[in-house]
């Protein structure tokens, strides 16, 4: 009887970090994918000449809406990006 309490308590808590990390990952990578999707309508739609980079992606996917800002910031000063 022990043994299943212990075992029981033990699923408990590794379904809940389960639970904590994948909802995590799921907020993350719906923000890295908006932010893919916002940088490739900034270059399509609104004709700012981005280039699209491997760096560019990695920073829209590590940054998400905040990293295709940034581009699009960095890209309209002619800093980087262009």
């Amino acid at each position: 009887m022990l043994i299943e309490t212990v075992t029981l308590a033990a699923a408990i808590v590794v379904a809940f970090i389960v639970i904590r990390v994948f909802n995590s990952a799921i907020h993350l990578t719906i923000n890295a994918i908006v932010g893919i999707l916002l940088l490739i309508v900034a270059k399509t739609i609104l004709g700012f000449e981005i280039a699209i980079t491997a760096m560019a992606i990695v920073v829209c996917a590590l940054g998400g809406v905040l990293g295709a800002f940034a581009i699009i910031v960095l890209n309209h000063l002619g800093i980087a990006f262009l």
